[in-house]
């Protein structure tokens, strides 16, 4: 798996960037930066190239706008790693050394305070069958549907939701 991918799919502020592309299917830059007004203009910037060179977004449409080229963005059909046991594995295995590092960083930044900032951490062991775990993730991607266009606002902050299903042996 490129390196690029995971270090740019581990970043929150780029997992917004492309739930919002998710969203609207395609997006330009600006159209982004409306939905997401509490990140600076020339992070977004940065942030989007990124997400360009881990072919995670691509363009699809340029259009000439008052002397500048406006592009428009859309998440890559496409995913730049191949489809195996050994791909997944260091999926799941970056994914989690990304969550490792969050939280150490949280932790040891300024002023951590878990019950302020509602920390949780849960796991069930639930019998399903694979229809039923199909219903599931169905309903869990309902419930963040749910949430993922509100805006930032006074009350509001970007909380990250980590859903992993794993094999319980």
């Amino acid at each position: 798996m490129k390196k690029d991918y995971m270090d740019a799919c581990m970043n929150s502020t780029r997992q917004r960037i492309m739930q919002v592309i998710m969203i609207k299917k395609e997006a330009t830059s600006a159209e982004i930066g409306e939905e997401l007004p509490d990140i600076p203009r020339a992070s977004l910037y940065r942030h989007i190239k990124v997400l360009l060179d881990a072919e995670i977004i691509v363009v699809v449409k340029e259009e000439s706008k008052r002397g500048s080229i406006e592009k428009t963005y859309a998440i890559a059909t496409k995913m730049p790693y191949e489809d195996t046991n050994q791909e997944y594995n260091s999926l799941i295995q970056s994914a989690l050394m990304g969550l490792q590092g969050e939280f150490h960083r949280y932790f040891n930044g300024v002023n951590p305070d878990p019950k302020r900032d509602l920390l949780t951490v849960g796991s069930a062991s639930l019998m399903m069958s694979d229809e039923e775990m199909m219903e599931f993730i169905s309903a869990y991607g309902q419930l963040v549907q749910r949430y993922l266009s509100n805006k930032p606002s006074g009350s509001r902050k970007v909380r990250k939701v980590t859903l992993v299903v794993s094999p319980n042996e």
